[in-house]
């Protein structure tokens, strides 16, 4: 595979945009961490009565954040929500199409919030992650995130924009 950096966009959505992504393309937590569902498990349990109060939910939560899709040519291959704060850019969300991973996605993603609190001239870069998502951790790590703050199951990392 080849570098498809080059080929992707990032393109600013909607909140109802994204919500119906996210209704009826909800296969990005799949293999997330340690190769399970992140949330709920098998996707034989997956039901409409788990799922659509799950993303109400997240909406609710993500309300003030500005969303994102990245695109290769028309296919979204990932999401990643961003809110500002005074000092810092948050990313509240950040997920990558299963079949997309290991190919530099998150790395953009993570690179273009970076460029975007620098301009925004903000202090910090920050994010949360489930500490039993090992693969975004060695990531984050790699990319110069450190530890700001250990909560019950999750780390809040951030690093200075360069």
């Amino acid at each position: 595979m080849g570098d498809i950096r080059r080929f992707l966009n990032v393109k600013s959505v909607r909140k109802l945009e994204h919500f119906s992504f996210n209704l009826f393309t909800f296969h990005f937590s799949r293999n997330s961490g340690l190769g399970t569902h992140v949330f709920f498990g098998s996707p034989l349990l997956l039901s409409p009565l788990t799922i659509i109060p799950y993303i109400l939910a997240m909406e609710v939560i993500f309300f003030r954040g500005k969303r994102y899709f990245v695109k290769l040519k028309e296919h979204v291959v990932g999401i990643f929500i961003l809110r500002e704060k005074p000092e810092a850019i948050y990313i509240s969300s950040l997920a990558v199409a299963p079949e997309c991973r290991r190919r530099g996605i998150a790395t953009y993603m993570l690179n273009y919030a970076n460029k975007l609190a620098k301009r925004l001239d903000k202090k910090w870069l920050e994010l949360s992650v489930s500490k039993t998502n090992i693969y975004a951790l060695r990531l984050y790590r790699k990319l110069g995130f450190t530890k700001k703050k250990e909560k019950k199951w999750s780390f809040i990392l951030r690093k200075k924009p360069i």
